[in-house]
């Protein structure tokens, strides 16, 4: 896994490369992978969720509250959002450097140490950085490096298993799907993963091995296939035997 410094320096760099799509079109403009949203709600929702994180990792030792009005709020001024977005990195980062990677904090549902935050706003904001070149007809993620957008799809993967009691769509009878990144240069045993949809639930392994459905492409692509951010087709990615399994994962397994 990448380390903590490096999901910051990430978290700046996706940032950056959002404000830059959301520069590139009319705020008013509806985001077709969050298709309630316009332009200007998206960038909202990311600004706010930057700075809400960066007030949670400040708090150590106390449970997770409930966003509530961001402050400073989203600039009227299109002109204005952009350096708005960064402000918020910059917050956000030197929150959790100032914190400590091991220093426990609310999470959801339990207490987590401030690495996981790391972890997590890197891979919140490169999701919403793809819906922001959707939106603005750019090329999506053209730029990550596989290694986060591996690590992106293992944390997603990850957080759908945990949340399995609230997705009742995703239970089978052992029915399993394997993904592949074929990125050249992935470190051994990153990028291959099994999942199985148990009566209970997906559970997710790293592995290789014959499957129901075998999805394959670059990490960035099978990061916006698994979350609906792009349709297979439209990003490359392979699939290979029941695709109606991937398609049931796209329905009620994306975040």
């Amino acid at each position: 896994m990448p380390t903590v410094p490096r999901f910051l320096d990430e978290i700046t760099a996706h940032t950056t490369a959002f404000a830059d799509a959301t520069r590139a079109v009319d705020h008013d403009t509806l985001v077709p992978s969050c298709p309630e949203w316009t332009v200007h709600d998206l960038a909202d929702h990311l600004g706010g969720v930057h700075r809400w994180c960066a007030a949670t990792v400040g708090n150590p030792g106390k449970k997770l509250k409930r966003r509530g009005p961001t402050s400073p709020p989203l600039p009227d001024h299109e002109g204005e959002v952009s350096l708005w977005l960064r402000e918020g990195a910059v917050g956000l980062t030197q929150a959790i450097r100032d914190a400590g990677e091991d220093t426990e904090v609310g999470g959801f549902g339990r207490m987590v140490p401030v690495s996981f935050w790391a972890r997590r706003q890197c891979h919140e904001t490169l999701v919403h950085r793809a819906d922001a070149e959707l939106a603005a007809r750019l090329p999506v993620l053209a730029d990550v490096d596989p290694v986060i957008a591996a690590d992106a799809v293992d944390e997603h993967l990850s957080m759908v298993a945990m949340g399995a009691k609230y997705r009742t769509g995703l239970r089978a009878e052992g029915a399993t799907l394997h993904l592949h990144a074929t990125d050249e240069g992935l470190p051994e045993g990153v990028g291959e993963w099994v999942v199985t949809l148990g009566a209970d639930g997906p559970v997710v392994e790293h592995a290789h091995r014959k499957s129901d459905v075998a999805v394959r492409g670059p990490a960035r692509a099978l990061l916006t296939v698994l979350t609906s951010r792009e349709r297979p087709e439209d990003a490359g990615v392979d699939v290979l035997g029941a695709g109606e399994l991937l398609t049931l994962w796209r329905e009620h397994g994306a975040v």
